[in-house]
């Protein structure tokens, strides 16, 4: 069963190519996916509040064409079938009822007070599940070796950028990774991204960010100040008419 609400495009959602961002695409998404949440009977908040929160682990979004200020839309967001400590959930947008952006995710249930991944079958988690989308997005995401990866900056996780979590919530991150890729972006847009979500970045951590690409595919990893991973990403563009 998948819920679906009316959208209007913000102006402030577009960015200097006059279309909406990635991460704004992202925020349609995941406040439709609150909205499925609250309607099945078990809001974000009120999970939060039995102890539980669902963390990002993986993301894949296509975008099939651009959007416009003031553009109408119907965004979809469903669960998927779930299992061990992996939720999955789905994404669509539609404009006059055509699809114009999806995404698949993969969510880890975590415990608020003991930060433990939590198997999905420890609550009764009442929200309704329909089929997952085949986009490509592999079980395990990872950086091609060969890809020569380079030190393009640092950034610190400011205010702005956190969410219930304290950590920077993941709709930040399309748009800052793009803001790192050796590709000017004027004229171009995201049509795919893939995001690999290995470890928070809370308030006040600052990251490395390294970037390389390969046959027209932009990759971007960020490195935390103790070393470990935070994300890894691939994204892809094209021109814009």
């Amino acid at each position: 069963m998948k819920w679906t609400g009316e959208y209007r495009v913000n102006a402030n959602d577009t960015d200097f190519n006059n279309i909406v961002s990635a991460s704004n695409l992202l925020r349609y998404m995941q406040d439709a996916a609150n909205s499925s949440m609250e309607d099945d009977g078990l809001s974000y908040n009120a999970l939060f509040e039995k102890g539980y929160s669902f963390i990002l682990s993986r993301i894949r979004l296509s975008s099939y064409a651009p959007l416009y200020s003031h553009d109408k839309l119907e965004v979809q967001s469903w669960a998927c079938e779930s299992r061990g400590v992996q939720f999955n959930r789905c994404y669509r947008i539609l404009r006059d009822g055509a699809i114009v952006a999806e995404a698949v995710s993969v969510w880890a249930m975590v415990g608020v007070n003991d930060r433990k991944l939590h198997r999905v079958t420890e609550m009764d988690l009442p929200y309704r599940i329909d089929d997952m989308l085949e986009l490509d997005m592999p079980a395990r995401f990872r950086i091609p070796e060969d890809v020569d990866m380079h030190l393009v900056g640092e950034r610190t996780v400011e205010y702005a950028d956190i969410d219930l979590n304290g950590h920077m919530n993941n709709t930040r991150y399309p748009d800052i990774l793009c803001g790192y890729i050796d590709a000017d972006m004027k004229n171009q847009r995201v049509i795919s991204m893939g995001i690999s979500f290995v470890s928070e970045a809370p308030l006040g951590e600052t990251v490395k960010i390294y970037a390389g690409q390969s046959d027209g595919i932009y990759y971007i990893r960020t490195v935390r100040g103790n070393g470990s991973v935070n994300v890894e990403a691939e994204i892809m563009l094209e021109n814009i008419d």
